[in-house]
């Protein structure tokens, strides 16, 4: 579930909500600077991916304990149960257990874009925007002078398996893949327990620049793809290979 942070109730004269990393900071009109702990309680209306307004209560905030930096910050988020009146876990949990989200800066479109400017979103654990994130590529964080911020935006085309960069995913959930790149945030490295992934594609921020072999062939086979990407024509099977200009590799 996305939801782009619209209004903040419970904290009395909020001006400003920005997000820092994945903290939420609110600065008041009288000058006072809060951030997530400090609102644990408070409910934000926003609106989800559908349109549809929903209230989105903070219940808990700690540091990832699996992000060495310290940048991730878990919130624990519930929003209203229709069907008991109360109030329920927003996210449901990832491959780890946790069942948190954050804040990210920037909106997301209905193609997979992600956009600069105002507003922002609230993404889960057990999502793919989540997960891009706690696997490194934060996409507020530079390595050398190198932005995240499309490495960021390629990994969630990787993850969703969008060749086309339309927002359309071609895989099924819990389906393995290894996620890596050449600027030492992941290297490839063989799986030793059990039969060794193959070369699936190369990505940027607008989908597949090359495929070698799409994930699962029934959902989307590979001679199928130049006829619905006409973009990627010339560019499949043993025509793309991990020495292309991409910013991810994936195998499956």
């Amino acid at each position: 579930m996305l939801a782009i942070l619209i209004e903040l109730n419970g904290v009395a004269g909020t001006s400003t909500v920005v997000v820092d990393k994945t903290l939420l900071k609110i600065t008041s009109t009288d000058g006072r600077l809060m951030t997530s702990p400090d609102l644990i309680g408070a409910v934000l209306e926003a609106v989800d991916e559908t349109g549809q307004q929903v209230n989105v209560r903070i219940d808990a905030v700690m540091r990832d304990p699996s992000d060495p930096e310290g940048d991730v910050w878990l919130h624990r988020f519930s929003v209203p149960d229709r069907y008991t009146g109360g109030w329920r876990e927003m996210c449901d949990p990832g491959p780890d257990g946790v069942a948190s989200g954050f804040p990210i800066a920037g909106v997301w479109t209905s193609d997979g874009r992600h956009e600069r400017g105002p507003g922002l979103t609230i993404t889960c654990t057990s999502g793919v925007i989540g997960k891009c994130v706690r696997i490194g590529y934060k996409p507020w964080k530079e390595v050398g002078s190198i932005s995240l911020w499309d490495y960021h935006q390629a990994c969630v085309r990787a993850v969703r398996a969008d060749y086309g960069g339309d927002g359309i995913g071609h895989t099924r959930p819990g389906t393995l893949i290894e996620i890596f790149d050449h600027i030492g945030i992941h290297s490839p490295e063989p799986d030793p327990l059990g039969p060794p992934l193959r070369f699936e594609a190369a990505w940027g921020p607008a989908g597949a620049v090359c495929v070698g072999k799409t994930r699962i062939p029934e959902l989307l086979p590979l001679n199928k793809l130049p006829e619905r990407y006409p973009h990627l024509a010339g560019k499949i099977g043993s025509l793309c290979s991990e020495a292309v200009d991409a910013l991810i590799f994936n195998r499956s």
